[in-house]
């Protein structure tokens, strides 16, 4: 019975931080709509509700700029011991997908000496569960064989975050 009840919270949980981290990425835009559109409307239609929805947005704010930071800082912290990370789709005869998860990562002996490893996992991968571009390239060229570095994506995204 509890099975259910925690994979509805992590469903819920793992919502909440897509949109977390939709609103982080857009929050300077949705601001600007905010200022430009909606608090003056608010002014004009409904005054008496103006200084209620400002701190609205200045607590949202708040929650939102702290929530970059925090992912900045974590995103950092990850790079200091994961060095590069690369993903294989490969297609296999069978017709089944590979999916090959490469991490070059920094591994801290017990004697506190730090040494780079190299972590290789396999899986197979049904085909609905490819991303979007991979099957849309073998659909339209029979590319049987994609290549995503994980770690240069990742930092794109960090970096369109914050921009």
């Amino acid at each position: 019975m509890a099975e259910p009840f925690l994979v509805a919270i992590a469903i819920a949980l793992g919502l909440i931080a897509v949109a977390v981290a939709v609103i982080a990425t857009f929050w300077k835009q949705i601001l600007k709509w905010v200022e430009d559109s909606l608090f003056p409307w608010i002014k004009t239609n409904i005054p008496w509700i103006e200084s209620e929805v400002r701190e609205a947005f200045s607590a949202i704010d708040n929650v939102v700029v702290t929530t970059r930071n925090l992912i900045r800082k974590a995103w950092k912290k990850l790079r200091e011991y994961l060095l590069k990370q690369v993903i294989t789709f490969e297609r296999q005869s069978s017709g089944e997908w590979e999916k090959e998860v490469t991490s070059w990562m920094i591994k801290v002996l017990e004697s506190g000496e730090k040494v780079p490893a190299k972590i290789v996992v396999k899986e197979v991968v049904p085909w609905e569960l490819l991303p979007p571009d991979v099957r849309a390239e073998w659909l339209k060229r029979e590319k049987s064989k994609a290549e995503i570095d994980v770690t240069e994506y990742r930092e794109r995204e960090i970096m369109e975050m914050f921009a």
